[in-house]
């Protein structure tokens, strides 16, 4: 590569603006890291998205403060179930323990985008709206970006690291070393904004005919949600503008009758297409959202899965700038989150497959159906679908519970209870250690990145020292009494070695 003048220089540039961009901005700031967000769009989108936020993404937004929740029932054993749909039927019910906050929420992919790029900008998140990357080359120690902002003028910016959060039509994919599986599209659907001046012409919810089927949010005082699915093969267009009589025809052509609709707008085309990155980085290259993994958009997962990514790459960079973590816990990244986002492709592929009216797919719905009138295969498929089974590898020496997504707990201490999710608010690992551990804890332990956190006491049922990171997830858990060496390991395995810095001691 040729000698290029290089405007500006930053930690991390985090390619493309969505809520994934920004939450991981945010995470990245809330360290201190110097990052530039690159943006296409001037403002935020209005084109109706993804509204619907599972358990497991609840937690995870609730746990940085984006979102608050009196705290529950304290029984954990008690589960909080809310009905939903596989495939459009209805046959699951997603559940979590009441004390983690609701199963779900409804939230427009735009307002919680909006309110992710005001917190990364108050934190002090460079962020260039209508600027596009152009070109990206990689060198062993940084990468360099060739951007246009909106007048047209080219710039350069040089970064440590770029992330692509830039949806399925991703330039870092595209320019970095990338492989991906794909799987071509079977079906059509077109989702759209419209008044019903009769709504008793069109049901509600998902219902299907022997032609496709609708799925219908009503609004009996302004616009409804309307999205269409038909399953004889894919638009030879995916691009081409929706008009108000193709979309009118849809919806007449699978309900078999005339819906009158008025004022259509915001329409777009989506299809079962699905691609599935197999490796999340190359070299100081990484993916994360819709640019590593897009499928058949059902039940918000994408949306919930890409948010997860981001925290999960975010505090892990911030070991690696800030800490002296080894690089190779970067490839941790793809380690942990490439096979959720491919049990996501597999299950929205299923369930396309599920909902193709066709003859030839009956015996497949009866089983389906049948499969999840078990209880156990109900909850697995449940917890699947809003992330409550997720459990990333650990080693045997790290803890029982290594791994685990630690609960919510209320902890007692002299200044007041405070929970986890306000303890991890700051985006940094907990170490909780109970008052009979506290004569056996090292001060070597003690790292910039991890706050030292005493208790009265753990619950029965748990060690009574866990390490959290900063995601929540257990890094490692056991007892400090035969010695603080796994711990030591655990430490410098996830954070990099022990640094001096301040314990924050609650009691």
């Amino acid at each position: 590569m040729a000698a290029q003048q290089v405007d500006q220089h930053c930690e991390v540039a985090v390619v493309g603006g969505g809520p994934v961009g920004m939450l991981l901005a945010g995470e990245l700031r809330l360290h201190g890291v110097d990052v530039v967000v690159i943006e296409s769009k001037l403002e935020v989108s209005r084109q109706p998205k993804a509204g619907t936020y599972h358990a497991r993404a609840i937690q995870t937004l609730a746990r940085r403060g984006i979102l608050r929740f009196p705290l529950g029932e304290t029984d954990h054993t008690k589960i909080s179930r809310e009905p939903f749909q596989f495939a459009g039927y209805p046959w699951l019910g997603l559940r979590t323990a009441a004390v983690e906050g609701p199963v779900m929420i409804g939230l427009a992919q735009a307002d919680l985008e909006r309110a992710l790029s005001e917190r990364a900008a108050t934190l002090g998140v460079t962020i260039r709206r209508g600027h596009t990357v152009r070109e990206l080359h990689s060198m062993t120690d940084g990468v360099v970006l060739t951007v246009t902002d909106e007048d047209g003028v080219e710039r350069s910016l040089r970064a440590n690291y770029v992330v692509g959060c830039d949806g399925a039509r991703s330039i870092v994919r595209t320019h970095g070393r990338f492989e991906t599986v794909e799987y071509p599209p079977t079906m059509r659907a077109m989702l759209g904004m419209a008044r019903l001046p009769h709504p008793e012409q069109l049901r509600p919810g998902w219902q299907q005919t022997p032609r496709g089927w609708t799925l219908l949010n009503l609004n009996r005082f302004g616009s409804s949600r309307i999205i269409t699915f038909e399953f004889d093969g894919p638009d030879a267009d995916r691009r081409k503008p929706i008009t108000a009589a193709e979309f009118g025809a849809a919806v007449d052509r699978i309900v078999g009758s005339h819906v009158e609709l008025a004022d259509l707008e915001y329409t777009s085309r989506f299809n079962d297409f699905s691609r599935l990155a197999r490796n999340y980085r190359d070299g100081r290259l990484f993916l994360a959202g819709d640019a590593a993994h897009v499928h058949f958009p059902l039940g918000g997962q994408g949306l919930n899965t890409g948010l997860q990514d981001a925290v999960n790459l975010g505090w892990k960079l911030v070991a690696v700038l800030r800490y002296g973590a080894q690089s190779a816990l970067l490839d941790t990244y793809m380690a942990e989150r490439q096979p959720v986002a491919a049990q996501v492709v597999d299950n929205t592929r299923v369930q396309s497959m599920l909902m193709n009216p066709r003859a030839e797919h009956n015996s497949l719905r009866a089983f389906i159906g049948d499969l999840l009138s078990s209880p156990d295969a109900h909850d697995r498929v449940a917890d699947v679908i809003n992330g409550e089974s997720l459990r990333y590898p650990a080693t045997e020496d790290a803890g029982q519970h290594a791994g685990s997504f630690f609960r919510n707990l209320t902890l007692d201490t002299t200044d007041g209870p405070i929970t986890v999710a306000e303890l991890l608010t700051a985006g940094r690992s907990v170490l909780l250690v109970s008052a009979r551990e506290a004569a056996h804890a090292d001060t070597e332990l003690h790292h910039g990145l991890i706050d030292v956190v005493l208790v009265e006491r753990i619950p029965e049922d748990l060690p009574p020292t866990v390490l959290l990171r900063p995601d929540g997830y257990v890094a490692w858990s056991g007892s400090l009494r035969g010695g603080a060496a796994g711990l030591r390991e655990a430490v410098v395995r996830w954070f990099g070695a022990p640094l001096p810095a301040a314990t924050r001691e609650l009691s």
